[in-house]
């Protein structure tokens, strides 16, 4: 069945995957018991339990391009570590360019959610889809299951494959305009695109990833960019109708729910855009929201110290932090809430033009995020993960830090890599941090801070 599991490749690090399972050796909410009945067991999801799940939250892009043993040694220490939910396992940057490689990369994404599992089998792992699609996607057949599903006559046309060009937007076939629907300078045809979610081919090729990712044991999706893909969504009605299919396909599978998330500060399905309800009665279109961490370049009096705080944001812009500012309403769960809890994460891009020189915000010291902290010495890293886990729910407790624990790096002048926290140092302070042996620690970090490096 047709879809991606993207190898995010800006480099080499865009890949992940998902997990989940009945907790073993965790303390889980009694919402997430079991629910008696037929089928696999099912759980009821409730605000608690999200927030259970994201409180001991870690970074695993790229695990899938690691060698077996290395990724089997990994799995075994996040589960051993006490992670709960491991982010960006599955799902890709580069759309596959065959049905083979199609295959392959969701049959890798089952055996990494398997070996996690195999470990801590109460894990939710997630995937993810994104804001981009290459031509290649016309090599890929759609599943008659799921052109059925949106309606489509399977008898009188028995087979197809996706179509680009009735997924991006209109803009994408105009040479002259670039930014906001092609991701390149290439020609239409043959530069990515990104993808139109008002439009019913975008809809169903998001939903067939999804499903995709489901079946191999993901509990989770993290579905990129939103605000790029709704220009023309007045009203997130394409977003709410596809989101609610794939809620409807987990329910079938593994424990019968799935976490959908975005890169968003909040965004909210309105059935009439001209009149939206009060934001507390808004329907929210995710389960939780994620953005980047957006630390910012401390002002040290040593030449040379590359430090860097949180803080909330003094703008209101939308690529500005999200503490304070995850969105509150009625979340697809049924109930409501003042802010809808959220991810921060130490995020890369790698379009950092000047490493090492202050200034070039969103980018600390010329790096992006995940970048920066992977140059530091490992002692100020470790020193600053606690700082952050403190930091971040004094500035926001429903804002919970996703560690990071496999993350793609860019790093100029060394070449591109994986920052990995079992091996670069970190991974004893972040087991150390999640069985609250820093609380205190931390507490006396917030007063000054890490000592710059």
């Amino acid at each position: 069945m047709p879809c991606l599991l993207h190898f995010y490749s800006r480099p080499l690090w865009h890949y992940w995957a998902l997990l989940l399972g009945l907790s073993r050796g965790l303390s889980v909410p009694a919402a997430a018991q079991p629910v008696a009945g037929t089928g696999p067991p099912r759980v009821v999801l409730s605000d608690s339990l999200v927030r259970h799940f994201l409180s001991r939250s870690i970074t695993v892009q790229g695990i899938h391009g690691l060698p077996p043993a290395e990724r089997q040694a990994f799995a075994a220490w996040a589960g051993s570590a006490g992670a709960r939910f491991a982010g960006r396992v599955g799902g890709f940057w580069y759309t596959p360019e065959n049905a083979v490689q199609e295959r392959a990369a969701f049959d890798t994404l089952r055996r990494i959610v398997a070996e996690l599992h195999r470990v801590q089998p109460g894990m939710v792992v997630q995937g993810a889809i994104f804001e981009i699609v290459y031509a290649q996607v016309n090599n890929l057949r759609v599943p008659n299951a799921a052109r059925a599903e949106f309606g489509e006559d399977t008898v009188a046309v028995p087979t197809r494959n996706f179509r680009l060009a009735d997924m991006v937007y209109p803009g994408y076939f105009n040479v002259k305009e670039i930014d906001g629907y092609r991701w390149d300078s290439r020609p239409p045809g043959e530069a990515p695109g990104i993808p139109d979610m008002s439009r019913t081919e975008t809809q169903l090729w998001f939903y067939c990833c999804a499903r995709r990712q489901l079946d191999a044991g993901c509990e989770a999706i993290h579905f990129g960019q939103v605000m790029l893909m709704d220009k023309r969504d007045a009203g997130h009605h394409g977003w709410w109708s596809m989101l609610q299919r794939v809620r409807a396909y987990a329910r079938t599978r593994n424990r019968g729910f799935v976490l959908c998330d975005a890169h968003t500060h909040s965004e909210y399905y309105d059935p009439d855009p001209q009149r939206p309800l009060p934001d507390s009665a808004r329907q929210l279109l995710f389960d939780f929201h994620s953005y980047p961490l957006r630390a910012t370049e401390n002002d040290t009096v040593r030449a040379g110290t590359h430090g860097a705080r949180l803080e909330i944001a003094t703008s209101d812009a939308r690529n500005a932090a999200i503490f304070g500012r995850s969105g509150g309403g009625v979340a697809p769960g049924g109930w409501a809430v003042r802010r809808l809890p959220a991810l921060v994460e130490l995020d890369n891009w790698g379009r950092c033009t000047r490493p090492g020189q202050p200034g070039q915000w969103p980018c600390i010291w010329g790096y992006d995020e995940i970048s920066w902290f992977a140059t530091q010495p490992s002692d100020y890293r470790d020193e600053w993960l606690v700082y952050a886990t403190a930091r971040v729910q004094q500035l926001d407790p429903n804002v919970y830090l996703q560690m990071p624990g496999i993350r793609g790096v860019e790093a100029p002048p060394r070449p591109v890599g994986l920052y990995r926290a079992d091996i670069a140092g970190q991974g004893d302070i972040i087991r150390a941090i999640w069985a609250g042996e820093t609380a205190q620690r931390g507490q006396r970090l917030l007063l000054y801070g890490p000592s710059p490096p």
